[in-house]
């Protein structure tokens, strides 16, 4: 009988976590780093740990890798407790930061050193740095020293020296923080190409909302040491939690209010910023006139200078300020009583009936299926 699988494991009943973070508490002193912490990651998963600096999302990391002890709780690696186990002979290599590479090793030194460690035959031992060289398309440099490569370069020599040992996790922490902007988007694509072809659970710390997006299976938002909310990076955008994974992940419109309940066109916001009903699609089940939120992302704002042909959910204001990005333009648009919001609109048009500059007064509006309600 064939096994089945799926591209979304942690929604199979029948598949079992890889990695396995049971209620762990991390201390130091007074202060709680990590506080009871659960999460399950599975095999070959790309998993991200995102949050603002001081979440705990590196000390998380640190105690994977077995460099940080717990004060509660335990880990489990394919099914074996690793919590006492020690750092090298756990299953599991970190890519630092700083990258660590040993400058008067060559890149293919650099790579063989865990491999010597570990006493492997030296035929063997050729074998994997090639392999890995020719992984991270570097077989060409291998009798280079590190401050004969560049940065994206020495970044793929760390990132070859952690694979060589063929762990079973590697974690990652902030492994793309010294690229610059183009090159740290294009090594994101390479580390999700090399990820795909040797199906190696990744785990990667990062405060760079746009990189976990691009490259996270899942992602798990933290923030005081807890996780707030574990999804996929579409779930995550589209449809946050609370307002604080709203606000930190991408720009954001939040609009605050008391809900008036339920209509033909959806869920009813007695806006406090518009001074008006806005709707939302999405239902609630809470009490008519408690508080509640409308999260709307820019993109999802249209912005036009002709009054727009709905029924609801339309604002009146002026441009402040644009910000112009190549394919797209930011707008950020006052509203009459002073609330400014963004609208970011593709420049499709080169026309001067679709060009809208400083002091124009425009209107904004959005699809009720657009808003995302939020009860906190």
């Amino acid at each position: 009988m064939t096994e089945t699988t799926t591209t979304e494991p942690w929604l199979d009943s029948n598949q079992k976590p890889y990695i396995q973070i049971e209620n762990v508490t991390k201390k130091f002193g007074d202060f709680t780093a990590i506080d009871n912490l659960s999460l399950d990651i599975y095999k070959n998963e790309f998993f991200s740990l995102l949050g603002p600096s001081g979440c705990g999302k590196t000390t998380l990391l640190r105690m994977l890798a077995g460099f940080e002890r717990f004060t509660e709780g335990r880990v489990l690696v394919d099914g074996e407790d690793i919590t006492e186990i020690p750092p090298h002979l756990r299953p599991i290599n970190m890519m630092f930061q700083s990258y660590a590479l040993f400058p008067h090793m060559t890149v293919e030194k650099n790579i063989a050193f865990g491999l010597k460690q570990d006493k492997m035959p030296e035929n063997l031992i050729n074998q994997r740095v090639e392999e890995m060289l020719e992984l991270v398309e570097l077989t060409d440099f291998a009798k280079r020293k590190p401050s004969q490569l560049s940065g994206g370069q020495s970044q793929r020599v760390a990132l070859a020296r952690s694979l060589a040992k063929q762990p079973k996790l590697l974690l990652l922490d902030e492994p793309l923080g010294a690229l610059d902007k183009r090159l740290r988007e294009q090594t994101q694509f390479e580390l999700m190409d090399i990820q795909e072809k040797l199906e190696v659970t990744f785990v990667i710390v990062t405060h760079d909302q746009e990189e976990a997006m691009t490259v996270s299976s899942r992602i798990g938002v933290m923030d005081s040491g807890k996780l707030i909310q574990v999804a996929t990076p579409t779930q995550i955008y589209e449809a946050p939690i609370n307002r604080e994974v709203a606000d930190f992940i991408g720009d954001v419109n939040i609009f605050k209010g008391v809900y008036k309940g339920q209509d033909e066109k959806g869920t009813q916001l007695l806006s406090e910023d518009s001074k008006s009903i806005i709707y939302a699609t999405q239902k609630v089940d809470v009490p008519v006139g408690n508080r509640i939120w409308f999260a709307l992302r820019p993109e999802k704002l249209e912005i036009t200078k002709k009054l727009p042909e709905v029924d609801c959910n339309i604002l009146k204001g002026k441009i402040e300020d644009i910000g112009y990005g190549g394919s797209f333009s930011t707008y950020h648009v006052k509203l009459e009583n002073g609330r400014q919001l963004t609208a970011i609109r593709a420049n499709r048009e080169r026309t001067a009936e679709h060009h809208l500059t400083w002091g124009d007064e425009v209107y904004l509006h959005w699809a009720p299926h657009s808003a995302v309600v939020l009860l906190s």
